[in-house]
């Protein structure tokens, strides 16, 4: 998840093309991107997030679009060949946080389309990431195109999986589950909750607290005390007002945001 450039294969998008500006429609196809409303515990905590946008184009290759807080909405011109992903990671620069950090928000065309829209949503990001995942594996078989997503969404709609991961898709190894996928075939007993090992730390500064996943609860720790969790990535990365918090069993970073003379953009 570290990584948010891919090159998906070629066969996949051959009659595929996806444009988006962070202008004005420039196709007579054109779709407005609606991103979705960051938690309001990332709100309270980091503040109005910026966005990456990411699409495929013809030729295979990835582009992207930024889009800022108040700024003009994006516009999506896209040929309705293939089901495919647009994928948004929020960012804050003035932070430090990069796109790739947060775990993104999603949709895929055209079940997503709505009127003139297509409408991006934090469940649709683990959708999305799951789609370019099966895209990086699987050559000329088992194309993601050709997979089942309305079946597979309504595993989710109706609760055919485990409570944990319909109350957050993030704690399923998205990467682990397409590398079996296209091994042998779907198997939805897969989709399971990572098995992960529990580890404490200090809290190095008051919160509220958040985590990578959108669907993550905030924590109201503060500073000195000494907290359990379990681990979801080989680090974890949590969030406060003051600063970004990296940790795994047996180490901790805490790190101070940039004053604002050292954003980037």
């Amino acid at each position: 998840m570290k990584t948010v450039k891919r090159v998906f294969a070629g066969a996949v998008f051959a009659a595929f093309s996806l444009f988006v500006s962070c202008y004005e429609p420039v196709t007579r196809q054109s779709y407005r991107v609606n991103l979705p409303a960051p938690p309001d515990s990332w709100l309270e905590t980091l503040g109005e997030a910026h966005w990456l946008v990411e699409w495929n184009g013809a030729d295979g290759t990835e582009r992207s679009a930024q889009a800022v807080p108040g700024g003009t909405a994006c516009y999506a011109g896209v040929m309705q060949e293939w089901t495919t992903p647009v994928i948004a990671w929020p960012h804050w620069p003035d932070k430090g946080i990069k796109p790739g950090t947060m775990m993104p928000a999603g949709a895929l065309f055209p079940l997503d389309v709505s009127g003139g829209s297509i409408n991006l949503s934090w469940s649709g990001g683990a959708d999305a990431v799951f789609y370019r995942e099966l895209a990086a594996l699987a050559g000329e078989k088992r194309l993601p195109h050709n997979f089942n997503w309305a079946r597979f969404r309504k595993l989710f709609s109706d609760g055919d999986l485990p409570e944990s991961v319909l109350q957050d898709p993030w704690l399923a190894d998205w990467k682990t589950i397409a590398a079996k996928t296209v091994s042998s075939s779907f198997d939805r007993r897969r989709i399971t909750a990572r098995k992960s090992p529990s580890f404490s730390f200090t809290v190095p500064s008051d919160g509220p607290w958040i985590g990578t996943s959108p669907f993550m609860r905030e924590q109201r720790w503060q500073a000195g005390a000494v907290v359990t969790v379990k681990a979801r990535d080989s680090v974890d990365i949590y969030f406060s007002p003051s600063g970004i918090l990296y940790c795994s069993p047996g180490a901790s970073i805490w790190r101070i945001y940039p004053p604002r003379s050292d954003t980037f953009p």
